[in-house]
């Protein structure tokens, strides 16, 4: 029977390029799954949305039943009991996406990209952790004009979140992000630690 691959968790705080060094990855041949692209998908299914309309009430959603996503993340990051109970639906969600999503790869390893990492308890599966760290005004102004959101909301979510220091804690590998430069090479170099890094483990 095949080995399963390595699972290899890359986090990092909003705006720090996690995404963008998982894509980068991902251009090397190696599976990533965007664990926050996927949680999407649970407000597709009617039984969520039903819960979602009792626990938020009617203005999460749009007229057109669309998700009203800047309501949603006003109650959340203004109410941390409200962002911990959607996250204890969306946590078991997104690791049943997961659960699927790796059984048909045959790589080393694969990526698993998640801003809360960390937090959900994710990285406990992970045989790596990678932090992506970036300088907090770098990301304030990358946030602000790639979600049009004013500096307030956008601290106002990063001071939601863990700070970089106890994120730090978790990483095996630190990826320093200053200027949001091409994360190509940064991306080659990991790999290369990364393959070292689990041969030996």
């Amino acid at each position: 029977m095949a080995q399963s691959p390595a699972i290899v968790g890359l986090t990092g705080g909003i705006g720090s390029g996690k995404s963008a060094l998982a894509s980068a990855m991902e251009s090397l041949g190696v599976p990533v799954f965007y664990a926050d692209a996927q949680a999407k998908r649970f407000y597709n299914y009617i039984e969520n949305k039903d819960w979602l309309v009792q626990t938020f009430g009617n203005q999460v959603f749009l007229p057109d039943s669309s998700l009203n996503r800047t309501f949603l993340a006003g109650q959340i990051f203004s109410n941390p009991e409200l962002k911990s109970v959607l996250e204890s639906k969306i946590h078991p969600f997104v690791q049943g996406l997961f659960a699927d999503w790796i059984q048909d790869k045959s790589s080393v390893y694969v990526v698993r990209e998640a801003a809360i990492l960390i937090e959900s308890g994710s990285y406990r599966d992970c045989q790596a952790v990678v932090v992506v760290e970036a300088p907090i005004e770098q990301r304030i102004q990358r946030v602000m004009q790639r979600d049009n959101l004013s500096r307030e909301t956008v601290l106002q979510r990063i001071q939601a979140q863990m700070t970089d220091a106890q994120r730090n804690e978790f990483g095996t590998f630190l990826i320093q992000n200053p200027d949001g430069n091409d994360l190509a090479k940064a991306a080659v170099d990991l790999h290369a630690q990364l393959l070292n890094y689990l041969n030996r483990a």
